[in-house]
């Protein structure tokens, strides 16, 4: 049985390798079961994914025990926002009102535990996909829009791919006959993709330019009011970071001490994880926008000096022509890139009791540090390859200092609270129902479409039924009910996110089949 064990496990692996990408937002919980009854796992001691939630109940499954588990996840988000004036105002007339793509996720896991006989320890291993993030959607936005018809705007992919998969390894020890202690440790492999417009204030431009007022900079030139200047705030390129990895350590520990059939109680503390992904590429193309900046700079010359669109777009295409910039070479830059920022630390506490046999209530309190997590995301760029984007950047090209880019997120502390519960209807069936709510870590400020973690209330409900003695199938139906945050004007993101809307819903699936040995 161990052989067919470890060739299940290696046939999950390869799965596994394939079905990574294809991630979503935190799951509720990491098991069919547990989802079932809200969540509620930390004080049930009653499968292997405890080795995640708190690994002290390990010591309480009494067999050697095997389970596969599936989430399956349709995010359905929706997108909208509102027209800039000439003057960067937000008006009140819609640019997007439109929902995001709907793709399917695929998170798997497979975990084990082994109580040895007549031993006070047990031990458990799994590979788990924790968390991450996935939507994909194509919006308009202002400045992508074609030359002839100033409002036939280009959608833009607007794309995010972030996923968690932990390698786990788990012990616990049974102190006493009720009272249990165990660790969990972790080797936590991360993805990251993102496609999108990016905003930059001019103050990135760092290069220096000559102009018939004298020399000044780029960033200057691009902010200082009109005509003297461009008088933009940001200044927008299309942007993608790809093959983004991370490869770092974690862990966890627990406490479980279990009275009696009746009643249970465990805590857990897990601590907070550094993503620093590497050797990543990323492309920046700002053809876009300094189509428009040259546009804008003509008129500036039609306006102070009166002559005709075509001369002043001829004195405008020599300035930058005497500052070296060539319109040859395109405004497309490659990158490599990298990112910082960290997973929470989080603790909980949980509990389980039965008021009556067969009947089994539940209830689990977390808290997630958000806050100094999810502050900041700092992209490191360098090696730029585009000469006329480094004329003006300066920063991030070769031999220069790195372009940094802090990109803003201010995520707040969350409280998570489930509840739930389950009932045997016979030996071989188990009805569960449960409820979750989760504040929005999001603040309004922050909030963008690719990265809509907004969901606050989840209902759940399940069951098992025992195809065979040993092995039992566990199904499970979750629904993340619709939230809507709106942005701030101003927004700290983008001024394209003034006042606009982002939404998510959730509609899952779990599945599961446990092995008792």
């Amino acid at each position: 049985m161990i052989k067919k064990s470890l060739l299940l496990f290696s046939f999950f692996i390869v799965f596994y390798t394939a079905a990574f990408p294809q991630d979503g937002t935190r799951a509720i919980d990491y098991n069919t079961r547990s989802t079932g009854r809200g969540g509620v796992s930390i004080g049930f001691f009653d499968n292997p994914s405890t080795m995640l939630t708190n690994p002290a109940g390990m010591s309480f499954i009494r067999k050697p025990v095997l389970n596969a588990n599936a989430i399956f996840m349709v995010p359905i988000t929706h997108f909208k926002n509102y027209v800039k004036d000439a003057n960067g105002n937000t008006t009140a007339t819609v640019l997007n009102d439109a929902d995001g793509d709907k793709m399917l996720y695929v998170m798997p896991s497979l975990s084990y535990v082994h109580n040895f006989k007549d031993s006070k320890f047990t031990l458990g291993a799994g590979v788990f996909t924790t968390g991450g993030m996935g939507t994909e959607g194509k919006f308009k936005h202002q400045l992508f829009a074609n030359p002839s018809f100033s409002t036939n705007y280009q959608e833009q992919v607007y794309r995010s791919r972030f996923a968690i998969i932990e390698s786990v390894i788990s012990g616990s020890f049974l102190i006493t006959p009720q009272f249990s202690v165990g660790v969990t440790g972790e080797f936590v492999y991360s993805t990251l993709e993102l496609s999108q417009p990016f905003s930059l204030p001019p103050s990135f431009l760092k290069g220096n330019l000559m102009t018939s007022m004298g020399m000044t900079t780029y960033a200057k030139y691009f902010s200082d009011p009109k005509p003297v200047g461009l008088g933009y705030k940001e200044l927008t390129a299309f942007a993608e970071m790809t093959n983004l990895k991370s490869y770092t350590f974690g862990g966890k520990i627990g406490f479980a001490y279990k009275c009696s059939d009746k009643f249970s109680v465990g805590a857990s503390y897990t601590l907070s994880v550094p993503l620093n992904y590497k050797n990543g590429s990323a492309t920046m193309d700002m053809s876009s926008q300094f189509s428009e900046a040259s546009g804008v700079a003509a008129q500036n010359l039609v306006n102070v000096y009166h002559i005709s669109l075509d001369s002043a777009a001829k004195l405008v295409a020599a300035l930058f022509a005497a500052n070296g910039i060539n319109p040859y070479a395109g405004f497309v830059a490659n990158y490599d890139v990298n990112n910082e920022f960290k997973t929470p630390q989080s603790a909980g506490l949980g509990f389980m009791y039965s008021p009556m046999p067969k009947l089994r209530l539940g209830f689990d309190f977390e808290w997630l540090n958000w806050s100094k997590a999810f502050e900041k995301m700092t992209l490191t760029l360098t090696n730029g390859t585009n000469s006329n984007i480094n004329k003006m950047l300066v920063n991030g090209t070769p031999g220069s200092d790195a372009l940094i880019v802090e990109f803003p997120m201010k995520w707040k502390d969350a409280i998570i609270l489930k509840f739930g519960g389950e009932y045997d209807i016979s030996k071989v069936l188990t009805l569960r129902a449960g409820y979750s709510y989760s504040q929005n870590p999001i603040p309004e400020e922050t909030i963008i479409p690719i990265m809509p973690a907004i969901l606050e209330h989840h209902i759940m409900t399940g069951c098992s039924y025992d195809l065979i003695k040993q092995l039992t199938l566990d199904m499970t139906l979750e629904y993340g009910l619709k939230n809507t945050v709106t942005g701030t004007n101003p927004h700290q993101v983008a001024t394209e996110y003034n006042n606009s809307e982002s939404s998510l819903q959730n509609l899952l699936g779990h599945i599961s089949l446990t092995y008792m040995f």
